[in-house]
Formats: C-alpha cells, sequence, structure tokens
C-alpha cells in the first residue's frame, strides 16, 4: 500500500468551530509522518451526537493513544460543505488508510452510505482497489446485526474497543504492503473481526437463510471479541455536544434484570461494576475543566455503591446527569443526594399499563412501587419525571393501552401535587423485536396498529395540566425494526435512500424487499437469523427458554 503512507493532509485547513477541551489520549492532535498510519474515525450523524456518545469518545482515546496513529475525525452534517472530509485537517476521507464507522442507531446505516459517498469510496467492499481505505464498522449496531451494511463492509469489529483496536492496528500495519484482498483475508484472523467478503450465505427451499457457509480462511463464527477491560469516559470536553462539556463517565456495563425486550442486558455481558474510588476519582481529576458529569449505565441504583457515587459528587460540587432509575431502588436518601447534586430530571420506564404485560416481558415493577417511587422523588424536590412506555408489545390488549394514561394521570398526583414547576412527560414508542433478544421470534406490530394506538393516547394526554407528551412515528419505528432485523437483502434500499434520496418504502419497493416478511411473522423456533453470522451475547437456547416463560405468562393473561 503506497498511495498514502502518513502523507500530510492535502486540504491543510481544520473544518471545526467547537472549543474542545482533551483530558486524555494525543492532545496535540495527528502526527503525520511518512510511517504513520491514518486512521478517520466517523460517526454517521452530528457532531453534537457524536461527542455526547461514549463508546465514539472511547474509541477515539484508544486510537489517539497508539502509536504511529494518527486519527482525525468525521461526522455526517447534512448540508455541510465539508461532507467527506475529515473534522481536524478537512483532509479528504478517500485519503486515509482506514475509514471506521461507529455505529450506534440503525437509522444511522443511511448515513453511513452517505458519508462513502460524499467521500468518493466505491460503496461496495468489492469495488475498492488498491488505493482505497479499508471501511470496518464497531459500536453498537456491529453487535446486534451488521448484515444490511454488510456489502459495504470490509470488516466489522465485534466486541470491546480495549480488546479490539490494539491487535486492529497491529494487523493495519503489518499487512500494509499486501495488495487490497489479501489485506482483508488477514483481518479474519482477529477475534472478533468478521469478513462479509468470507461468508455466504446459503438458503433453502423457501429462500429462508439455511446457515453461513465461511471461507476456507475464515473462522465458521465469529465470536465477539471480550476480556478484561476498564470502564469507559470521555476523552475531550466540547462546547458543541449534546451534552456540552460534560463529562461521561461509565459506571456499570451490562444489566442483569433480564427484561425480555432489551438488547443491551443480552449483549453486554458479563455485568460488571466500576469502583467508586474509580468513578470519583475521574470526577476530582477533571474538576478543573468542568463539574458536569454524566453517569452512563443501564441502572445506576443497581451499583453496590450507587450512595457512595452520589455522596461522593456532591462533595466534589458535581452536577449530575443520569440516566433512567429503576422505581423499586428509589429511596428518601437516594431522591435528595440527586437533587443536591443538581439532577432535576429523573427517568422511570414502566413500558406498559399494566402489570401482568410487565412481568411477561420481564420487568415487574407493580403500580404501587412506582407511585411510591414518584412519592418519593417529590419529597426529594427533584422537578421533572419522564415516563417511557411502549406500544405493539406481545399479547397487548386494549386495557394495556387505555391503562397508560390513567397510570400517569396516578403518578401526576403523586409527583406535582402542591408543587410549583413540577411536571411529568411521558414519552411513548413503539416496540422494536432486537436481535440477541428473547423477543427476536416475535413480530412487530404494522403501521396502522402503531398509528392507531399513538392516535388513542395522544388525544387521551389533550388538556392535561403539567403533562406533557411525546410519541415516536409509526414509520419510523418500522424502518428501524427493517434495519435491525434484515439482512444483506436491503444493501440495495439502503444506497437507494442514502445516495439517490428515494424515499425509504420506495427503496425497499424498488429493491424488491418485502418489509412484512421481515417484520410481519412470529419466527419458527428452530429459524437461522442473518445476525446469527456472529455470535454475541447468551446462547439461543436461553433466549428461547425466556421466550417460553413470556408465552406461558401471555397466555394466562387471556
Amino acid at each position: 500500500m503506497t498511495r498514502r503512507r502518513g502523507r500530510p493532509p492535502s486540504a491543510g485547513h481544520p473544518v471545526s468551530e467547537h472549543r474542545e477541551t482533551w483530558l486524555s489520549g494525543n492532545p496535540r492532535g495527528p502526527r503525520w509522518h511518512p510511517d504513520a498510519i491514518s486512521v478517520v474515525l466517523c460517526y454517521p450523524s452530528s457532531y453534537s451526537l457524536g461527542m455526547s456518545n461514549l463508546g465514539f469518545q472511547a474509541v477515539l482515546g484508544l486510537l489517539r493513544a497508539e502509536p504511529d496513529v494518527v486519527c482525525e475525525r468525521a461526522f455526517r452534517e447534512p448540508g455541510s460543505s465539508a461532507a467527506g472530509r475529515s473534522l481536524e485537517t478537512g483532509t479528504p476521507l478517500s485519503e486515509f488508510d482506514v475509514i471506521a464507522f461507529s455505529v450506534s442507531f440503525e437509522d444511522d446505516f443511511l448515513n453511513l452510505v452517505a458519508v462513502l459517498d460524499a467521500a468518493g469510496v466505491p460503496l461496495a467492499a468489492s469495488d475498492r482497489s488498491d488505493d482505497d481505505p479499508l471501511v470496518v464498522m464497531g459500536g453498537v449496531c456491529a453487535y446486534l446485526n451488521a448484515e444490511p451494511v454488510a456489502p459495504f463492509m470490509d470488516a466489522v469489529l465485534v466486541g470491546e474497543g480495549q480488546v479490539l483496536v490494539a491487535p486492529f492496528i497491529e494487523k493495519v500495519r503489518g499487512s500494509r504492503s499486501l495488495p487490497r484482498a489479501e489485506r482483508v483475508r488477514s483481518l479474519a484472523s482477529l477475534e472478533g473481526a468478521y469478513v462479509p467478503s468470507l461468508y455466504a450465505v446459503e438458503r433453502d427451499v423457501d429462500g429462508g437463510i439455511a446457515g453461513f457457509r465461511a471461507d476456507a480462511d475464515a473462522p465458521s463464527l465469529v465470536r465477539a471479541a471480550t476480556g478484561p477491560s476498564r470502564m469507559a469516559a470521555s476523552v475531550v470536553l466540547s462546547d458543541g455536544a449534546f451534552f456540552s462539556d460534560m463529562l461521561l463517565l461509565e459506571t456499570s456495563r451490562g444489566c442483569a434484570r433480564g427484561c425480555r425486550f432489551c438488547a443491551a442486558g443480552s449483549v453486554l455481558t458479563p455485568r460488571v461494576w466500576r469502583p467508586a474510588k474509580e468513578v470519583l476519582d475521574a470526577m476530582e481529576a477533571a474538576g478543573s475543566r468542568t463539574s458536569r458529569v454524566g453517569l452512563v449505565t443501564a441502572a445506576l441504583l443497581d451499583h453496590p455503591e450507587a450512595t457512595e457515587i452520589l455522596q461522593g459528587a456532591l462533595r466534589l460540587g458535581v452536577e449530575l446527569n443520569i440516566s433512567s432509575l429503576r422505581a423499586d431502588a428509589v429511596t428518601a436518601e437516594i431522591a435528595k443526594l440527586l437533587s443536591a447534586c443538581g439532577v432535576r430530571t429523573v427517568t422511570v420506564a414502566p413500558e406498559t399499563g399494566t402489570e401482568d404485560l410487565r412481568r411477561a416481558i420481564g420487568k415487574p415493577m407493580s403500580d404501587a412501587t412506582l407511585l411510591s417511587a414518584a412519592r418519593t422523588m417529590a419529597d426529594g424536590d427533584l422537578r421533572t419525571l419522564k415516563l417511557y412506555f411502549m406500544i405493539g408489545l406481545p399479547g397487548e390488549r386494549d386495557e394495556d393501552i387505555e391503562a397508560i394514561p390513567e397510570l400517569a394521570r396516578a403518578v401526576r398526583s403523586c409527583f406535582v401535587e402542591g408543587r410549583t414547576g413540577a411536571r411529568v412527560s411521558v414519552s411513548v414508542s413503539a416496540f422494536v423485536p432486537k436481535p440477541r433478544t428473547p423477543f427476536q421470534w416475535l413480530p412487530m406490530a404494522d403501521e396502522s396498529y402503531i398509528r392507531r394506538r399513538m392516535s388513542y393516547l395522544r388525544k387521551a394526554f389533550v388538556g392535561r395540566p403539567r403533562m406533557e407528551f411525546s410519541c415516536a412515528g409509526a414509520r419510523e419505528a418500522r424502518r428501524e425494526g427493517v434495519l435491525t432485523r434484515g439482512g444483506r437483502e436491503l444493501s440495495e434500499a439502503i444506497r437507494l435512500a442514502a445516495v439517490e434520496r428515494v424515499p425509504w418504502k420506495a427503496a425497499l419497493k424498488r429493491s424488491g424487499v418485502d418489509a412484512d416478511a421481515i417484520l410481519g411473522r412470529e419466527r419458527a423456533d428452530s429459524e437461522v437469523f442473518p445476525w446469527e453470522v456472529t455470535e454475541v451475547g447468551p446462547p439461543r437456547e436461553r433466549l428461547l427458554s425466556s421466550l417460553v416463560v413470556a408465552r406461558r405468562l401471555l397466555s394466562e393473561r387471556a
């Protein structure tokens, strides 16, 4: 590979207008020299969202810490004159050795392809020459299902960045003089590296997936790269991030609650905790640069040292931002500590309006527990309580939907009454059966059903004082469902939508994809899924066992 070899950037001017403060990694920025390996880390959405994504930040720090690696960033800002160029120097993405995408949301599959198109990089991996960059992908979507964009990828890196990044760079360094085909093939020997071109999808007589045939140089099944690793933390603060100038700290990874709809609890295993001392030391170290800290975790109050973390944050004068809380873990002490640390908004996710449906989906929260938590948080002077619900869940009935506004009204009475400025915010989205979960065998509700349920709830919340209501669109939910559950057959529809701006439904039709065939049917227990070319999370036998329990609980409701 003789084209780039650390060549200085051709544009020669930065395109970033944001104020940034580096906490770790390489604050001096890129160092182009003849032997450098150049990597552009791309978040296929806005700078604001990318710089608030802890996974993106963690990989940025790892790449910047690698010797002889030039790592710049790129984002997708629609309409920007810098499309297809790096943030730091405005270098065309096509001039880097590696374009590495960090993808957290399935909708960004379209943005990913749009970035490659703007950069002038051939979209199909099979069309790239020796002079084109290696195109790889990691992130949450690599864990779940990368098959819709597999034809665009030279490799998909499945697993933890701290385990994958250094070996990947070493492999790139050792193969850079080889022809492109051999460079790509060599990646298959890395733990967690899935090279789509080395795998063929085999079909049965009905057109379903019978299995995957691996090339002789590739493992029959790609297992996620896991191993001991540190909790992630921000490497750079930015005034342009969605969480402006906020230090993001991962306090735990994974979840042991066992919600049957949740992919995070399945793929992020085993459950690990960051000791309270490490969390507080990181807060203190960043104290001269920011007092704003976001604690990133599936369930903060499941942390065995949650109280110590909150007490330490209060002692350090830190302003906290937190994700959702478990209602059954909220105590008076916790509520007061959160308020004292500047937390004004908390989120609790009942998921549905009735207790028996909650039990069936693996989230056994009673109404009494939720109402008690609302009163406790009100006593702690928290100001906004957000409630998150889903519709279209398996076994859902009219009474489950009708119970949502009634439950929200009861929560409002507990949380708002007698307090000026307090409010309840209700958010509703459609259930999407995610890969790697017990519900991956189940169908998704059709668009008309979702619209009808959303319309009912929207009307039910009209005119309710000190209560807000929002819901996600049915069309967008179905698109997410297709993208998260489909296979390589989606690549042409993605290209049409991303490059030719064809509306999504028309793109599916033109490419011969039937969305209902992907979403609208319950799968046989033995059916092979597109994402099972890689092995992530619990074995399917354990997922099926959980689904059997859910089916029994749902049948008992009938």
